[in-house]
């Protein structure tokens, strides 16, 4: 893979992950609001049953009913809050894995650029924050230890 292959490939990853975040970002606008609504929904279900009640406390039907969908309501904004914070929580964790991707391939190509006499040293550092990182989430193996020590030694 010459230089401008390169540059292309991370343009082409850049781009995705940048449509991936403004479509991410755009849905849990949306999901917020939708939450934020259904809550002020209950709560002014409730206020109205409280005004009914006040204003005729003979007739509990209208306040009654009011009040439980009011209450409906508020458990169904708090499902959408704790389905919103969920996705969030999942948008992050998948979206740190394509910018550590990115990083690493930048890294690498970074590598390719410099003198030759710099890359096995340059190239295990690499591999040294991927080991730290755990990444991939793999065990090391005793043959990879075994590698990796004899590579230091050579």
């Amino acid at each position: 893979m010459n230089q401008e292959e390169s540059i292309q490939a991370h343009d082409s990853f850049g781009e995705k992950l940048r449509d991936f975040y403004q479509s991410t970002l755009a849905n849990h606008k949306v999901s917020f609001w939708a939450s934020i609504v259904a809550s002020g929904i209950g709560f002014l279900a409730v206020i109205l049953a409280l005004i009914a009640y006040l204003a005729s406390p003979g007739n509990l039907n209208e306040s009654v009913v009011l009040a439980i969908a009011g209450v409906v309501a508020q458990f169904i904004s708090a499902a959408f809050f704790y389905l919103h914070n969920m996705s969030t929580l999942q948008v992050l964790s998948g979206f740190e894995s394509p910018v550590k991707r990115q990083d690493t391939q930048l890294a690498v190509s970074l590598v390719t650029r410099m003198n030759e006499k710099s890359h096995d040293y340059m190239y295990m550092n690499i591999i040294n924050v991927l080991m730290v990182r755990n990444e991939p989430n793999r065990d090391l193996s005793p043959e990879l230890v075994r590698a990796f020590r004899e590579s230091g030694k050579a």
